[in-house]
């Protein structure tokens, strides 16, 4: 997808959802997710850095996008297989259990993560922590998201990849400071 495409289609996005919702919505930045698993009784690391987060800071809540083409293992045949998944988009719509997302200062937040997620539409749940770190400049605090999930709530299938049930998601973002 180009950039040009997903600037429009994420522009579009934050119209229609600020529209409906009349809310402080934003597209976070410098977005990471790590999925770790076993495959073949080996450890596999797959790394996005092009995870989309829209979070509306008044209620927490939040849709986030994963193109599964942007997955990377550093292995080249599993990564050239994903490759060919453009446009296979993961979606994860969610609440964090917070009222809202304070920019201002807080103390670090811990709190419980749950949504939906759009390869089978089953409820998720996970763990997440919000450190704030600034009241200058662009960022605000640094959002951390963990989930266990089943590897079919994920929907990577890449063939002869045999990974077992369990994945670990691990999701680093960060958070602007509204303006």
């Amino acid at each position: 997808m180009s950039p040009l495409f997903k600037s429009l289609i994420l522009f579009y996005l934050l119209i229609l959802f600020n529209h409906i919702k009349g809310q402080e919505v934003y597209r976070t930045q410098s977005g990471d997710m790590l999925i770790t698993t076993i495959a073949s009784d080996s450890v596999l690391k797959i790394l996005t850095k092009d995870l989309v987060v829209i979070l509306n800071y008044d209620n927490a809540e939040f849709i986030m996008k994963m193109d599964k083409s942007t997955f990377h293992t550093g292995i080249d045949s599993l990564d050239k297989k994903m490759a060919l998944m453009k446009y296979d988009i993961i979606t994860f719509n969610g609440k964090l259990a917070i009222e809202n997302i304070n920019t201002e200062g807080h103390p670090p937040l811990d709190f419980v993560v749950e949504g939906i997620i759009s390869t089978n539409n089953k409820t998720i749940r996970g763990s997440g922590h919000l450190e704030h770190i600034s009241n200058r400049g662009t960022i605000s605090c640094l959002l951390t998201l963990k989930f266990n999930i089943n590897k079919n709530d994920l929907g990577l299938d890449v063939g002869d990849l045999n990974l077992k049930d369990e994945i670990q998601i691990e999701i680093v973002q960060v958070v602007l400071n509204k303006h």
